[in-house]
């Protein structure tokens, strides 16, 4: 339980004492206000990081659950760790088998771990995220016109062995790793709040597209950003409506074909995009 205090004047509450049963934990101010405590609990907390990346590490197959008061900084680090341990595994699989269905994951990683460095340039150094994030695009374009080949040949065992590609793996597990240097302005805010940022201005674009400016390369681009956000982040918030978009129009292959399907639908997914972005309204601003 919280008991709040206010006082008139500054002078009076500071020469407020509390009862001898009470005891003072931390003053609401800044970003510990009312309305945070309700949306991200009392207390910022304190992560072992290392702790977390150990597990990481050891083992990929669970689950993400972050809890309300995680910060900016800790909670992106997390996240990204676990995409890139993702993708190593991917990678290592791809060098040993050379199967397209394993280098498919490896793209598909990759491509998750570009559209999440795209959208924390406020939260990590801001050169050295735009560094990684075109070095990851570039990552992803080459990914991509391997597959575009009927055959996976040399070229893949030499793409995947280039020395390019392993600086890049070997830079990103520093640049994550790293906790005194790449802090922003912003990684002291809640990663809850920062990734409701980011659903609510990808819901707002993807439905602009959708009903007033169709156009299918945007569409595509805005689909696939938006289901990475909703793939990981749809139960974050408690909030059903988001597990409905989620499951029900966005577990889907990126073929055109299936994406044109969701235009013939476009009231209906209008609709409910703009009240799941209502619902997160509540965590705007700072």
């Amino acid at each position: 339980y919280v008991l709040k205090v206010f006082f008139p004047t500054l002078e009076m509450a500071n020469l407020f004492t509390p009862p001898k049963e009470f005891r003072i934990q931390r003053e609401l101010c800044g970003v510990l206000d009312s309305k945070n405590i309700i949306l991200y609990g009392f207390n910022n907390l304190e992560i072992d990081i290392e702790k977390c990346f150990k597990i990481i590490e050891k083992n990929q197959n669970f689950t993400l659950d972050f809890p309300s008061s995680i910060l900016a900084f800790d909670g992106y680090r997390i996240f990204l760790f676990y995409l890139f341990r993702k993708l190593k595994l991917y990678w290592n699989l791809a060098l040993e088998n050379r199967q397209r269905e394993v280098f498919c994951e490896f793209f598909s990683y990759a491509r998750k771990i570009y559209i999440i460095l795209m959208s924390t340039e406020e939260i990590f150094d801001e050169e050295l995220n735009k560094n990684l994030a075109l070095r990851f695009e570039d990552l992803v374009k080459q990914s991509y016109c391997i597959l575009a080949n009927n055959e996976l040949d040399e070229n893949l065992l030499l793409f995947l062995g280039s020395e390019d590609l392993q600086n890049l793996l070997s830079d990103f597990d520093f640049f994550i790793k790293e906790d005194s240097f790449y802090k922003s302005e912003q990684e002291k805010y809640f990663f809850k709040q920062m990734i409701a940022m980011q659903l609510r201005k990808r819901l707002v674009l993807f439905k602009k597209n959708l009903l007033k400016n169709f156009e299918i390369e945007t569409f595509e681009e805005n689909f696939l950003g938006l289901s990475v956000f909703l793939e990981y982040f749809h139960n974050l918030y408690n909030l059903k409506i988001l597990s409905k978009l989620y499951n029900k129009y966005f577990i889907c292959d990126l073929e055109k074909k299936t994406l044109l399907k969701l235009t013939k639908k476009k009231e209906k997914l209008g609709k409910l995009i703009h009240k799941a972005s209502k619902k997160l309204k509540i965590y705007k601003g700072y």
